[in-house]
């Protein structure tokens, strides 16, 4: 294996254990707990590329859907999945290629991390929330009120650490290529 491979690997391994344990740090509220998996996503689409970003969310839910409890709350199986909150899973795959494609043509300023995090996480909400309305046959109101606007604040707060944490990295790690 050449060192290469290896280093790749263990950054996917790195980022997949950080996805795990910040998904089991929640506030279990109604039906959709408040977590720092996206805080999570949003470090993993900042510093690591397209393609190990996806493998990262690729094995994140896969190990999911085969009943290891990864998810928010020890939870896992298919039923996490294609229930209520499945949307918001399915929503770290346009995340991570909102922030790729966001970093790509405008920079890797802290503005631009900033906002292209923001924009992520509020199309994952979105995703999530269509979901939710549809898993629960919610009225619109309903859907936004409950999984889509009490995250807004949360989704501002979780961009903003993204952009201090990655300024605390070292220059090599801040963008893995």
């Amino acid at each position: 294996m050449s060192v290469s491979v290896a280093r790749r690997l263990s950054y996917i391994g790195v980022c997949l254990a950080l996805l795990i344990v910040c998904a089991q740090i929640s506030i279990p509220i109604w039906i959709v707990p408040i977590t720092l998996q996206t805080l999570a996503v949003g470090l993993i689409a900042t510093v690591l590329p397209l393609q190990l970003s996806s493998a990262v969310i690729a094995a994140y839910l896969l190990l999911g859907l085969v009943g290891l409890p990864v998810f928010a709350n020890f939870a896992g199986g298919a039923s996490v999945i294609v229930g209520p909150t499945g949307g918001y899973l399915f929503g770290f795959i346009i995340y991570i290629g909102i922030v790729h494609y966001g970093l790509h043509y405008f920079g890797r300023s802290r503005r631009v991390m900033f906002s292209v995090n923001l924009l992520a996480s509020l199309c994952q909400l979105l995703i999530g929330t269509l979901w939710l309305r549809i898993a629960l046959h919610l009225g619109w109101q309903a859907s936004f009120l409950t999984g889509f606007a009490p995250y807004v604040p949360i989704e501002i707060l979780k961009s903003g650490l993204i952009v201090a944490v990655i300024a605390r990295l070292p220059q090599r790690i801040q963008q893995f290529h």
